[in-house]
């Protein structure tokens, strides 16, 4: 089925320099699209951040983007990805979540100076909570950290002001994303760091139902929803395939040479420990003709590789 969506030339950005903003810039790049970032001085994964004549990248705070003048105004698409104080010390810290809704504020009113007529905010599986069936767009959410509670309400003081500004607002929620450039607090970059390092490796026992999927096709996807998206959807972002996590870590061990027995059932679970994790992307494959290119055997592959590269495991 032909689709008829938005024309995409120029975009701005915040979060550039995280794992899926990496991925996007990528994308665009390679859409032949302009990209502007606003990106905080000095974060530690700029160097991964490309030059390109495409690219022009202005060092602003979050706090800051509301201050900002652009000189053009004839931009296509917002996306927010940007979103202070994502470490797990500071996950339940109110005062400091809460700044977020503010700055994202702050985003849609700068999407408007910037003549956008799409404003895309990156959600997070944690506004949902804990559930026991696929995540869907419609579905009650009930966060239980304040990292959820103030994305839930980032979604919908966004979409206020774009309503008020006349922009279409969509806010795809991403689940349990993995790549290059992930950080080493999640399971999978953990235990390849821990493996090259030849440290013990350690997981829980594995019995959650797991959702992951490649950054490369979160970027695809939110690409797609720029062009496709319909206004005021949400839209979860996950492979489709879940599985226990354990399959997972076994199919990571097995390409590292490490065997899944040593580290297996080593960490307890947390009290408020998710065990089932599913998207329902039956909207967004609908609406965009968006579908996950990259099986987990691939994907992972591909994060082994990047991290064997780096000289300090030589």
């Amino acid at each position: 089925m032909e689709r008829k969506g938005n024309e995409i030339k120029k975009v701005v950005m915040t979060g550039g320099s995280g794992p899926i903003g990496l991925a996007l810039i990528q994308k665009l790049l390679e859409e032949h699209v302009e990209v502007f970032l606003f990106q905080r001085e000095h974060s530690f994964r700029s160097a991964f951040v490309p030059e390109h004549e495409h690219l022009h990248i202005e060092h602003y705070t979050l706090e800051q983007l509301k201050d900002y003048e652009p000189e053009e105004n004839d931009y296509d698409v917002f996306f927010h990805l940007g979103w202070a104080n994502t470490g797990k010390t500071v996950r339940n810290n109110i005062e400091e979540q809460s700044k977020n809704v503010r700055y994202s504020s702050y985003a849609v009113e700068a999407a408007h100076k910037f003549g956008c007529h799409t404003f895309i905010g990156v959600g997070s599986q944690a506004e949902y909570g804990r559930k026991e069936e696929p995540l869907t767009g419609d579905m009650f959410c009930e966060p239980e950290s304040a990292y959820g509670i103030m994305k839930l309400c980032s979604c919908h003081t966004t979409r206020m002001l774009c309503d008020k500004y006349g922009m279409r607002h969509i806010w795809p929620r991403v689940l349990s994303g993995y790549g290059k450039y992930d950080n080493d607090g999640s399971v999978l970059i953990a235990n390849i760091v821990n493996s090259l390092h030849h440290r013990p490796l350690a997981f829980s026992k594995g019995e959650q139902i797991w959702d992951f999927v490649y950054m490369d096709d979160i970027a695809n996807a939110l690409y797609l929803i720029a062009k496709y998206g319909r206004n005021h959807a949400i839209y979860p972002i996950g492979s489709g395939k879940a599985r226990p996590l354990k399959e997972y870590i076994k199919i990571m061990c097995d390409q590292l040479g490490e065997d899944i027995r040593e580290g297996l059932g080593k960490i307890p679970y947390s009290p408020d420990q998710i065990m089932y994790l599913e998207a329902d992307s039956s909207n967004l494959i609908a609406d965009t003709g968006w579908k996950p290119q990259v099986e987990f055997e691939e994907g992972i592959r591909r994060v082994i590789d990047f991290h064997k590269s780096w000289d300090v495991y030589k």
